[in-house]
């Protein structure tokens, strides 16, 4: 087939927003063009991709599969352009990164500012996503890498393990578990949670250590996003577990944040998860060599306090 890279573009903007007028917004083109690569690439294929009506367009059967193919084409182009990005000094360059809003904001913020500082020429482009969607997001090349929390590599990943954290109990002051010293993990099972759902690495962490321990832990309510978690905890509906990064926020929210007893520690494993053989900007490396070097500095602390 003699596919161009523009209609693989504009092939999955129509795939994913169902809409001739949105793909040609996004793909920078006008509508007649979208319907002219598309037209091209079906041609090519040697099949219809798109069934097409006045108010919506449908997938046709192998569409899916063409789609996911496309997408690692553009995968691949896009960590080629990454790579080349300031290849010869910081004065220009791109660094992405892909990990959970609350990681972005206790875990990485600090480092993410130092090299801002350093390197201002250094476009950052940052995307607060759940564990799945930062998997996705490194797949297909739209990031350099991304942090997470994974027991084994996804395909065409490479993993590797960047950070261990503690995780503490998070209470409201008057909560009945406030007044237990010392608290175990028993003690955590014992009492009503607060939960983030599972598609975040806190929670598939939780769920994996309590396994472990043989415990159940009941959450009574579930959210999408670790400060909606905390609100409730805030107004007394429960408790919660979160790695030491989210402890700052949690206690300028004025809730009570509770070391958990248990030896050894059961700690929150964190990995950086990048493309299979993906060689990295200057910018990027850069950032990653200075990320490494702050989270080695900071869990040395951690394990002396």
């Amino acid at each position: 087939m003699n596919v161009t890279l523009k209609q693989l573009r504009v092939f999955c903007a129509l795939y994913e927003l169902r809409s001739f007028t949105a793909a040609a917004r996004a793909a920078l083109v006008t509508q007649s063009a979208v319907s002219k690569l598309c037209a091209e690439l079906e041609a090519e294929v040697g099949q219809p991709l798109f069934e097409r009506s006045t108010r919506s367009v449908t997938p046709c059967d192998g569409a899916a599969d063409f789609y996911a193919h496309a997408q690692e084409v553009l995968g691949t182009i896009r960590a080629a352009e990454r790579s080349m990005s300031g290849l010869r000094s910081l004065e220009r360059g791109l660094v992405g990164v892909a990990t959970s809003p609350m990681m972005m904001v206790g875990l990485i913020g600090e480092p993410i500012q130092a090299f801002h500082r350093r390197y201002p020429g250094v476009k950052l482009e940052l995307y607060e996503l759940s564990t799945d969607d930062t998997v996705e997001h490194v797949r297909h090349g739209r990031v350099d890498f991304g942090i997470v929390s994974l027991e084994e590599a996804p395909e065409h990943l490479e993993i590797q393990l960047l950070y261990r954290d503690t995780m503490f109990l998070v209470c409201a002051p008057d909560h009945p578990i406030a007044r237990t010293v010392p608290v175990h993990w028993k003690d955590v099972a014992a009492h009503d949670h607060i939960a983030l759902r599972n598609v975040y690495a806190v929670r598939r962490s939780l769920d994996r250590l309590s396994a472990r321990l043989g415990l159940r832990f009941s959450y009574r309510v579930e959210a999408g996003l670790l400060t909606s978690v905390l609100s409730m905890v805030q107004g007394g509906l429960g408790i919660t577990v979160v790695p030491g990064y989210a402890c700052h926020f949690a206690r300028q929210l004025g809730l009570r944040v509770i070391r958990i007893e248990d030896a050894p520690p059961h700690r929150h494993e964190l990995s950086l998860i990048r493309r299979h053989n993906a060689r990295l900007s200057l910018a990027a490396e850069t950032f990653l060599r200075d990320l490494e070097g702050y989270l080695e500095l900071r869990e040395r602390e951690q394990e002396t306090t």
